[in-house]
């Protein structure tokens, strides 16, 4: 839910006429704030008039991102001036596309409730409610916010609903099924073969050959300072390839040859194809290139873009020697290989085609009157008013 949250937006001196217009609207139409008034439900849960407020202000900020995006050429787009009402997303009416994507929103939520009471998951209670009270936070964090949602017509509740519940119980039905002891928990052999070939091990230290002069120029770095940087970076491929240290010990080194307190050092392991990702990726592609085409566990010095590198590309198969459950590892344990996010990258895919084939299959009812109070042209309305 992340990056869906962002209420920080002028709240202007028109919210109390609004408030009493939302008022009168569930008035009219036999829908309200508060407990038993609802927009989805089955036998096994509900949802309540203002999660699914919320969710149409979700799916609305979701479909300016994806208008904002679509124009990101267009020199005369202005977002601030678009009528949402005119635009498309996906190659449907917006407004459409709000509609039915809130709506997919609240029956997700009605779905993970029934597979959770079906496959009898046994929610953490005590950590349900840590992270219910952190959203409770930031829907109360100014006045200013706490009238937005009331114009709305989003109660706290409604919104830790709708920001809490689906993640929380996707989580923990995912667990459930493949997690420790699960019905489909996955062979230790399954894992460590899914993550010798998926995923990669790298760390580098950076050095520019170039600065900046007097007049702002880009140039070249000294000459004696470039021999200093490629003396100390051939001895750190040293320290690494011959004297079996560490990129700790090299950090170390580093500190004190350069007189630093940090170092320009970047390195982890993740799934080869988010290191390929060119948006989730801050590398140049001649610096993947580089550290794709090293031998793991040898370090190599390689100057790429007019920047001195020091690659050392690490060995996957003994990390997955390292891969456990948490609940497995020493209370002070730390060098170890979580085996649920290995499990989640595996099963992720498969696992959102299982929800959504139950979501399809869901029965539950609709209260129109509440939907038709709450249409998507009353949030929107509300939000450009806000």
């Amino acid at each position: 839910m992340e990056g869906k949250n962002n209420h920080m937006k002028t709240i202007s001196k028109k919210l109390a006429a609004l408030i009493l217009v939302a008022a009168l609207g569930c008035s009219a139409a036999s829908c309200s704030f508060g407990p038993g008034k609802w927009s989805y439900q089955t036998d096994t849960a509900t949802i309540s008039a203002g999660t699914w407020i919320y969710s149409t202000y979700q799916s609305y900020n979701d479909a300016v991102s994806k208008i904002t995006e679509a124009n990101a050429d267009n020199e005369d787009f202005d977002v601030q001036l678009m009528d949402i009402t005119k635009e498309k997303v996906e190659d449907k009416n917006a407004v459409d596309w709000i509609f039915d994507d809130a709506k997919d929103k609240c029956i997700g939520i009605l779905t993970l409730e029934k597979l959770v009471k079906d496959k009898k998951v046994t929610l953490d209670q005590e950590q349900l409610q840590s992270t219910e009270d952190m959203y409770a936070q930031y829907y109360s964090y100014s006045d200013e916010a706490v009238k937005f949602y009331e114009a709305l017509g989003v109660s706290e509740e409604s919104f830790v609903t709708a920001n809490v519940r689906y993640n929380y119980l996707r989580s923990e039905l995912f667990t459930k099924i493949y997690g420790k002891d699960g019905e489909k928990e996955v062979p230790e052999e399954d894992v460590k073969k899914y993550y010798k070939e998926n995923y990669i091990n790298y760390y580098y230290i950076a050095y520019s050959l170039k600065t900046t002069d007097e007049e702002g120029n880009s140039v070249d770095i000294d000459a004696e300072t470039k021999d200093k940087v490629t003396t100390n970076f051939n001895k750190y491929r040293n320290m690494l390839n011959n004297d079996k240290k560490t990129t700790d010990d090299v950090e170390t080194q580093y500190k004190t040859d350069f007189e630093a307190e940090s170092v320009p050092s970047s390195g982890t392991t993740t799934l080869k194809t988010t290191f390929d990702d060119a948006e989730a990726s801050q590398m140049s592609d001649n610096l993947k290139k580089a550290i794709k085409d090293a031998k793991e566990e040898e370090a190599v010095v390689k100057t790429i873009d007019d920047t001195l590198y020091l690659i050392y590309k690490g060995s996957v198969s003994k990390l997955a020697d390292k891969i456990k459950y948490s609940e497995d590892a020493g209370e002070k344990e730390t060098d170890y290989v979580d085996r649920a996010s290995v499990v989640y990258n595996m099963k992720q895919d498969e696992f959102d085609k299982y929800i959504e084939d139950e979501k399809a299959k869901l029965k539950y009812d609709t209260n129109d009157a509440c939907l038709s109070a709450y249409s998507v042209e009353r949030t929107v309305k509300i939000v450009k008013e806000n």
